[in-house]
Formats: structure tokens, sequence, C-alpha cells
């Protein structure tokens, strides 16, 4: 990827959500993708699960009973992973990201929050928020980069904020 790569959101449905599946199979871990559950590691068929479940319930969008919406992140038309909105509070969300290790370090990730951002704007929201830990230096580096300003704990947690 030498030149900057076309990115995009696209709706996610059944056919895509199996191809996000099958590229956070291959090209995530678990932990970078869902929460931990239960005591086993890795893509546990719990996990595959949970995977499904999220973004079905996310269909409705900010509005619907989840108050979220997630986006397939498309890259050259290819998907690279998802990214998120999710209403936290009267007129803030909460953001997220994963990305597949091939898309990491292309300018794919910061395009994309680029482009939920643009989304929360539309939505009316006036701040988007995320969470990270002190040691993920390439999200906050991201965070940073679009404008965020981040918050340190001292256990480690790392919270970021972005006015609209």
């Amino acid at each position: 990827m030498s030149r900057s790569p076309e990115v995009r959101l696209a709706e996610v449905d059944e056919p895509m959500l199996e191809q996000l599946l099958a590229l956070a199979t291959c090209d995530a871990t678990a932990d970078e993708v869902t929460p931990p559950l239960g005591n086993a590691t890795g893509w546990t068929t719990e996990r595959i699960d949970w995977f499904r479940a999220y973004h079905r319930a996310a269909y409705a969008g900010l509005d619907g009973p989840a108050r979220e919406k997630s986006w397939a992140v498309l890259c050259d038309g290819s998907p690279a992973g998802a990214i998120r909105l999710k209403r936290a509070a009267e007129g803030v969300a909460e953001t997220g990201i994963w990305l597949g290790r091939g898309f990491r370090g292309h300018g794919v990730g910061a395009a994309a929050l680029d482009l939920v951002l643009a989304e929360a704007r539309r939505a009316g929201l006036g701040q988007v928020i995320a969470h990270t830990t002190a040691d993920n230096i390439g999200a906050q580096r991201l965070l940073s980069m679009a404008g965020a300003q981040l918050a340190y704990d001292d256990g480690g947690a790392v919270r970021a904020a972005v006015v609209l």
C-alpha cells in the first residue's frame, strides 16, 4: 500500500458480516475484536457467536434498541475491519475500531475515524469518546491526530474525547 488507500464505510448486512468475521478470525486476535468471554482464549464458538450478535444488534442504528451502529471499513473495496458509534449520553457517542493486521499502519484507521466522526456530526452529536490502554500507542496516536484530548488514569486506562 504505497499510495493512499481509498477508505470508505459500508453498511453491515449478513454477507458483509460474514466477510468481517472471516477477516477477524484470520487477521486479528479475538482480544482485539471482542471482549473477554469466559476463561477460554482465542476465537472460540462463544466469541464468534458474540461477534455476529453484536453486529446484528447494531443493524437498527443509533436510534435503535442497541443505540449503536457499526460499519465495515473498506480499503480499496475490501473489508479491512469495523468501526462503531454507540450513544453514551445526550449528544455523546463512544467509538471503537478494529482493523486486520494487514491494514494497520497505512492510514486506513485515520481515514475510517474521520469518516465516523463525520457520521457523528450528521447524527447531531457534539462529542465522541473512546477508551484504550496506555500501551496501545497506535490508538492514542490515531485519536490525537483526530483532535482528541487524552486523559490517563493510574490504572493504565486512557480516555479520549473529540469535540465535534
